[in-house]
């Protein structure tokens, strides 16, 4: 193959699989087009700094590895079916960033793709870089990471109920997701109000609890 046919054959799988994620992460999760805002003085919160492991059910491992930027912002890479025999097809990478930030006591990871991954995606079509939004804590005790998601069914019922602005969108042929459309000020407004339980399931299989490697 010349360089230029290499090119863009990379180009089109390196698409394939940008869309995968995307599509992957975004039939799990609700998206928002107005993440929670950064607080004033944006800094990582070193508590999350470095990398996590959980086992599933299945006996399938996941990673998780949190970098800090000078900025502030944070880069996390997920990988999926560490270590498992189970797995016929390798492991499964999704590389997002974001930053952390909080609304009264509660803590929040407010992440989507990184840009520079995906230049090859015309995103108007999937709505732009939307964010994904994640209750979270640390426990020092036991050097654990919980993680809660935000809920598609329970922001579906709050959007539903008009306590948020949102609608379905589609995306591609057989995909309709959540987009929540509320301003960064209306979305801290009803998480004030209603409080962080009613963005989050309460089924064991909704927290992700991950453990600090070599712990």
């Amino acid at each position: 193959m010349t360089r230029n046919v290499c090119d863009k054959f990379r180009s089109s799988l390196y698409l394939i699989l940008c869309l995968i994620l995307i599509i992957s992460l975004a039939s799990c999760y609700p998206e928002f087009k107005n993440p929670i805002p950064p607080p004033p003085k944006q800094k990582a919160d070193h508590q999350i700094l470095g990398t996590w492991v959980r086992t599933t059910k299945s006996t399938s491992k996941e990673q998780l590895s949190i970098f800090q930027r000078s900025s502030g912002w944070i880069d996390v890479v997920y990988i999926q079916h560490i270590d498992s025999n189970e797995s016929e097809d390798g492991i499964n990478v999704a590389v997002l960033e974001g930053y952390t930030t909080f609304v009264n006591k509660q803590k929040f990871l407010c992440l989507r793709f990184r840009k520079k991954d995906h230049y090859y995606i015309d995103m108007e079509g999937f709505g732009g870089f939307l964010f994904y939004i994640f209750n979270y804590e640390t426990t020092s005790e036991k050097d654990e990471l919980i993680i809660k998601p935000f809920s598609l069914q329970k922001v579906k019922e709050l959007i539903k109920e008009d306590k948020l602005n949102g609608e379905m969108v589609k995306r591609g042929k057989y995909l309709d997701e959540v987009l929540v459309t509320s301003s960064s000020d209306e979305l801290i407004e009803a998480i004030s109000k209603e409080g962080v339980g009613a963005f989050i399931g309460q089924d064991e299989e909704d927290i992700l609890v991950f453990k600090k490697q070599g712990k």
